[in-house]
């Protein structure tokens, strides 16, 4: 591959000040190469690390799989991992490109015929992740490393896989099982009333200070493996004792799921930054993060940490405030973001909002498009 290379060292410091949007379009940088920048030579450069076993499509576009894929090209030929496509990058792709792309040629970066990994002195998941060339967050996805930089000499890590769920016991799945989102008119007594239950079990079951003050889309927990003649002893027992509670659900100035959307909405705009947490600029699940402490809710700061921070829902029982998890450039819940409910502004009968990749700020997706469709992996309702 010959990429044209039209910028001095002194010009790619100016391109570094500019940011990755703007490599593309600087005149005098049409040879640097990064996030955001399309065409053929973009399409010519995923098509050699296709090649050479980062498999990629060739859109022509330099997305964040792009970026994965030279990052880890360059981690393996010890470049300095920026994920930008330079004179050093563009020598070492030119003398590591594959003599034939015949079929019975083998990539030459094929991944090694092993499942695990035993951990070595000095190792890191991110070394261990360039070695046998994947992700950190795939591999701390599908060991369900709960922290990824508590690595142990001699633990034995898998290297590949799909990333499923730990099974739950017995009493999580009745948990699970016996919750309740208030809806409008709903008050206490009408609740206990339905599940076979008393409005003091619920209130002390969930710590209500005030029965009378629930919320429209509040997540109640509800009495698990009751039998029966218990459910029928506890609706005889109601009595009059549920008729003391009995003003409908309060109109809050906001409820807290409205409050996470409002909250959301302030920071359109801000543009992607990798690591970004705050509103100089924000990654996806950097976003999530700050929009929920906001609003007093504390969540994992990676998107596999808050996939396992929230109660996982249908998506049939989406409301605004909850999050959706995508599957995009690791397998697992790679990507996150806040869903929002339609947007008619735009005409999306289900929308989110997030921050999509480097290039792209905080803006509204629709959640029904090809892509996001194809790349849905969950959601959840987060834990107030």
């Amino acid at each position: 591959m010959h990429i044209r290379w039209t910028g001095a060292a002194a010009g790619f410091a100016v391109a570094c000040a500019l940011g990755f949007t703007g490599l593309a379009q600087a005149a005098s940088l049409t040879g640097v190469y990064g996030p955001g920048a399309s065409g053929p030579n973009v399409r010519e450069l995923q098509s050699i690390l296709d090649h050479h076993g980062y498999h990629i499509p060739t859109t022509g576009y330099f997305g964040a799989m792009t970026e994965a894929a030279v990052k880890n090209f360059q981690a393996t030929h010890h470049l300095a991992t920026d994920g930008i496509v330079g004179p050093l990058t563009e020598r070492a792709l030119d003398s590591a490109s594959p003599t034939t792309t015949s079929s019975s040629t083998s990539p030459k970066f094929e991944a090694a015929p092993v499942s695990t990994y035993r951990v070595q002195a000095g190792d890191t998941l991110g070394r261990i992740a360039t070695r046998f060339h994947t992700t950190w967050q795939h591999l701390a996805a599908i060991n369900h490393l709960a922290n990824p930089n508590n690595i142990r000499v001699g633990q034995v890590l898998h290297l590949s896989g799909t990333v499923t769920r730990p099974s739950r016991t017995t009493a999580e799945v009745r948990t699970a099982a016996h919750n309740y989102r208030v809806q409008p008119g709903d008050t206490l007594s009408k609740i206990a009333a339905r599940f076979h239950t008393r409005w003091p079990i619920l209130a002390r079951l969930n710590h209500l200070a005030n029965p009378n003050a629930l919320y429209v889309g509040q997540v109640l927990t509800l009495p698990g493996g009751t039998s029966t003649a218990t459910m029928a002893a506890n609706k005889a027992k109601s009595g009059s004792g549920s008729a003391s509670v009995s003003l409908p659900v309060q109109s809050a100035p906001q409820s807290m799921d409205a409050a996470i959307v409002s909250t959301a909405f302030k920071y359109l705009g801000v543009p992607y930054v990798w690591g970004g947490e705050s509103p100089r600029g924000f990654d996806c699940s950097g976003l999530v993060q700050y929009v929920l402490a906001q609003n007093g809710i504390s969540i994992g700061r990676t998107t596999w940490a808050q996939w396992n921070d929230v109660n996982h829902i249908a998506r049939s029982n989406l409301v605004p405030g909850d999050l959706v998890f995508f599957n995009t450039y690791a397998s697992g819940a790679s990507h996150v973001g806040i869903y929002i409910g339609s947007y008619p502004k735009l005409g999306y009968a289900q929308a989110f909002i997030d921050a999509p990749a480097p290039g792209q700020s905080v803006m509204v997706q629709n959640l029904n498009n090809v892509y996001w469709s194809s790349h849905y992996y969950g959601a959840g309702a987060v834990r107030p």
